[in-house]
């Protein structure tokens, strides 16, 4: 994996949100335009007016808990996220948000080390990964996500990297 960097602005969110808030039930055989006015409303009502393209989320503990519901992933990409950073991550969720092509990263402290609407710069190198907080100062590093998830995230996806194999004759 050649580095890649990341920067956005930070919307913050706190423990134990779980695939329930991410994408309510109720709405989600709307389709995704619909499921985007009603992300994490049990807990943010507004939240589709409070991210932008290119934000980055910053969970607490256990971000992403709960069902295997694909929507609570898609929605992110509908949204623009262009990362999800918690202190810990659900185990489905991050496998998820990998598929999706979403970069994703359990780091311990890291709800500690920014607040909302700071900026955050992430670089991905093939040793490790780090997390700085460009407004406060302040930065973390991380083990790399392993080999296997960086090249689904590197072709933006497991379907992508589906149809990349295949045009390749592979």
């Amino acid at each position: 994996m050649a580095e890649k960097k990341i920067r956005g602005r930070v919307v913050k969110l706190g423990d134990y949100v779980n695939t329930d808030v991410i994408s309510p039930a109720r709405w989600m055989r709307e389709g995704l335009e619909v499921l985007r006015l009603h992300t994490m409303e049990a807990i943010r009502p507004d939240f589709y007016k409070d991210v932008n393209r290119g934000d980055i989320l910053v969970g607490g503990r256990n971000f992403g808990c709960g069902s295997h519901r694909e929507p609570a992933t898609a929605i992110m990409q509908v949204l623009g996220v262009s990362a999800i950073v918690a202190d810990t991550v659900g185990r489905l969720y991050y496998r998820n948000c990998i598929a999706f092509g979403i970069p994703v990263f359990g780091v311990e402290g890291v709800s500690k080390l920014i607040e909302e609407g700071e900026e955050m710069e992430i670089i991905m190198k093939p040793d490790h990964v780090t997390f700085t907080n460009v407004t406060m100062g302040g930065r973390l590093t991380a083990p790399p996500i392993p080999e296997t998830m960086a090249r689904v995230l590197d072709a933006g996806g497991v379907y992508k990297l589906l149809k990349q194999r295949l045009a390749e004759g592979r």
